[in-house]
């Protein structure tokens, strides 16, 4: 009886394609047992290339990334030929890790990776995971973005990591944890007692693989009268992009304040509302996160920044966003 991810495979390959393959059974009386029980082998000419197939015949709970590149590093030795692996699932942080280390792969109706060939990396879910989060919460959206710009928080306890956001608890911490692995934005690994997070990529790779999961910081905007605006309120929207670019600020400069900070200053008499932009001096904006764990200066972190912006209407904005990008220090 053929493996059961022949069918679905030859299916995604040709509709990736647009060619269906052929595929010829082989046998390897000669690899080690447990790969014969493993993998199931099939000869096959794709994308102008001859590759062998190795379709994973048992679902192993636990196989690791790694364990994945030593497979396909001795079938392709012993057989002479690149190896293409076709698995039944594969969760995002190991496909992450995967294709860091160029280990080809096909997970049929889903993903491919051969590189040189084709690269189909979207994401499909299956109906059961609809209910999934869309975005991440602020603490993960937080601890990212601190990740990405201010200091790294993998590789060290998560009580470290709470430590050195300073606003959460280690339980919260393992919170997030939990949530970026359910993401697929990281695994983790362990240390002697001590559970570290370990992102697959890093830097720029890393914003481009979870910004569809960031969502903007804005939790709701405040017209106010504010007779010395500054610091701790740092500079946000038009005010910080025209620091920083080209493009000309609003009429009103714009701030970023910390979840409950509003209400204090209201209540205490440093601000007061206005029911509009006339007769305000300044426009604040209420963050779900504190603005200033990712800022050493007077404006807000540059990708937060983008986050809050990206959904604006105007095209100069969105060019003026694309070079603020180009210019992070990752």
């Amino acid at each position: 009886m053929p493996n059961p991810l022949v069918s679905p495979f030859v299916g995604y390959i040709e509709t990736l394609s647009g060619e269906q393959p052929d595929l010829v059974r082989q046998l390897a009386p000669s690899l080690p047992l447990y790969l014969r029980e493993q993998y199931e082998l099939y000869l096959v000419r794709l994308f102008g290339r001859e590759s062998l197939l190795a379709f994973q015949g048992k679902t192993f709970e636990g196989i690791t990334p790694v364990e994945y590149r030593k497979h396909e590093e001795i079938l392709s030795h012993a057989l002479g030929k690149p190896v293409i692996l076709v698995l039944p699932a594969l969760p995002s942080f190991a496909r992450n890790r995967m294709v860091q280390m160029g280990v080809p792969f096909v997970v049929p109706g889903n993903q491919a990776f051969i590189p040189a060939s084709v690269i189909d990396l979207r994401e499909r879910f299956p109906r059961g995971d609809r209910g999934k989060r869309e975005s991440l919460t602020p603490a993960a959206q937080l601890t990212l973005l601190f990740h990405l710009i201010r200091g790294r928080v993998d590789q060290i306890p998560l009580k470290d990591v709470a430590q050195r956001l300073g606003v959460y608890s280690p339980m919260m911490i393992t919170k997030v944890k939990d949530e970026f692995e359910a993401a697929g934005i990281c695994s983790t690994t362990q240390s002697g007692r001590h559970m570290l997070l370990d992102f697959a990529v890093q830097g720029r790779e890393l914003w481009e693989f979870a910004k569809p999961q960031l969502t903007s910081p804005v939790k709701k905007v405040r017209w106010v009268r504010w007779e010395n605006p500054g610091y701790p309120a740092l500079l946000s929207g038009m005010s910080a992009l025209s620091r920083r670019t080209m493009i000309a600020d609003d009429r009103l400069s714009t701030y970023a304040l910390g979840p409950r900070m509003l209400e204090s200053w209201l209540e205490k008499g440093f601000v007061s509302g206005c029911p509009d932009s006339e007769q305000a001096t300044a426009r604040i904006e209420v963050w779900s996160y504190e603005p200033k764990l990712l800022s050493n200066n007077e404006s807000i972190d540059p990708l937060s920044l983008y986050l809050s912006l990206r959904d604006s209407a105007d095209e100069r904005v969105h060019q003026q966003l694309e070079q603020l990008i180009e210019e992070v220090q990752w």
